[in-house]
């Protein structure tokens, strides 16, 4: 009961002190033999700590992100190869898949949020470009050649607090970066449940990470930072979901939201509920605006 009222406080549901709860609960399981794990994001916190633990457990990491530094230094820790792709590019992200020539688990954990507006090389806004439309164009393109194995979407808790609105997604006329990033990660999970229904041959899966002590966190919200910093996860423990989801035996349903590896609602508030039909027009939206990449 008390562990119920925990969960439902947000805070110490997302917090450390969750984690360490509902470890009490994981079960050690054999993890399946790993090959090619590409990873957007994988150089730093939660990124870089899962792909570390993924090669540890015998995955070749593809780590795609836009700084070479910290690209090449993620390559040596985990042994895997650096590959620099700016995700907001669709043209760049197109070419990278192509050099994609053997099936791939795919962890999408790209996910900075600038702290002003800003535009990405084909004229999207840089948020919804790289977490919305780089990664279901590197989806598109891995798919149509069979190419995908199992895919985790990485979302944020942050989309439960966001009805997906597919208004001004330019954000021409404001830049509210917090909701910006929010819409984008409850877009990310319409799209896990879609592609799900569509692509049966596929395993997708999102997950939140909880509250994560990083940088992206100190740089993009450092107020926040300042005071949750005593409660706030590590990188490893963020990270300890991801890596379930890519080793696990047995994946589960299909096109479902995981935390603390156990599936949760991709609600918790009635007023952030989709309206009909939103979701299949984020589709088609996602498909007209990588139409020919």
């Amino acid at each position: 009961m008390l562990g119920k009222l925990l969960d439902r406080s947000v805070v110490f549901d997302f917090d450390r002190t969750g984690f360490e709860r509902h470890a009490r609960r994981f079960i050690d399981e054999p993890t399946r033999p790993l090959g090619p794990v590409l990873m957007t994001g994988g150089t730093a916190g939660i990124g870089l700590a899962a792909a570390e633990a993924l090669a540890q457990a015998g995955a070749e990491m593809l780590l795609w992100a836009r700084n070479p530094d910290r690209g090449s230094h993620a390559a040596e820790r985990t042994g895997g190869v650096f590959v620099p792709v700016d995700l907001g590019d669709l043209e760049a992200v197109a070419a990278a898949s192509e050099a994609i020539t053997h099936p791939v688990d795919v962890v999408l954990n790209a996910g900075a949020m600038p702290l002003e507006r800003t535009l990405s090389a084909q004229g999207h806004e840089l948020i919804w470009a790289s977490q919305v439309l780089g990664h279901t164009l590197l989806l598109e393109k891995l798919n149509a050649r069979q190419l995908l194995r199992r895919v985790v979407w990485v979302s944020s808790g942050g989309a439960y607090t966001q009805r997906l609105d597919l208004r001004d997604l330019s954000c021409e006329h404001a830049y509210p970066r917090h909701s910006v990033y929010a819409n984008a990660k409850r877009a990310q999970l319409e799209l896990n449940a879609l592609l799900a229904e569509r692509w049966p041959e596929v395993h997708l899966a999102a997950m939140h990470p909880g509250w994560v002590d990083t940088a992206a966190v100190q740089h993009s919200m450092p107020w926040f930072r300042a005071v949750t910093r005593p409660i706030l996860r590590t990188p490893e423990q963020g990270a300890d979901t991801i890596v379930w989801l890519v080793t696990r035996p047995e994946p589960g349903p299909s096109g479902r939201f995981w935390f603390d590896r156990a599936e949760v609602p991709v609600h918790r508030s009635r007023s952030t509920h989709t309206r009909p039909g939103d979701a299949e027009a984020l589709l088609d939206l996602v498909r007209s605006q990588i139409e020919g990449f």
